[in-house]
């Protein structure tokens, strides 16, 4: 059941990353529900890293996350001599710590919140509880 809500994680997080992607892409502006201006939060410094735009990295991640759930779900625990439970659980640490200072920068910094910056946060924290859970 965990590896499943693993890829279902997954999904939501790929396709969040994916819209803001595609908005960014064609010029338009996000359509932010609460009414904050998501797009000083995605068109700011802090959107991108190692020269790649945060949401494509996060597209990134979360194809390797549904990856690793099948593996998982499939019974492949071992990749060579890398444990896949092990690096999966490295790359949620690192992506829910990042998310984590990320927000500290819509807080603090920018004073602007993105509630898809904010979705992917929660889902990158749910992530890290599931493979936690394993």
């Amino acid at each position: 059941m965990a590896t499943i809500l693993l890829f279902i994680f997954s999904l939501f997080g790929f396709g969040v990353s994916f819209y803001i992607f595609f908005k960014k892409k064609r010029g338009e502006k996000l359509v932010c529900i609460l009414g904050a201006d998501c797009n000083k939060v995605v068109s700011s410094k802090y959107s991108s890293m190692f020269l790649l735009p945060n949401e494509v990295l996060g597209m990134g991640y979360y194809a390797i996350v549904a990856i690793e759930a099948v593996l998982l779900q499939s019974g492949v625990f071992i990749i060579g001599p890398f444990s896949v439970q092990l690096l999966s659980l490295i790359g949620a640490i690192t992506s829910a710590l990042f998310s984590i200072y990320l927000i500290g920068i819509q807080a603090f910094v920018l004073k602007e919140w993105c509630e898809y910056c904010v979705a992917t946060a929660l889902i990158n924290v749910g992530i890290c509880a599931v493979l936690f859970s394993l």
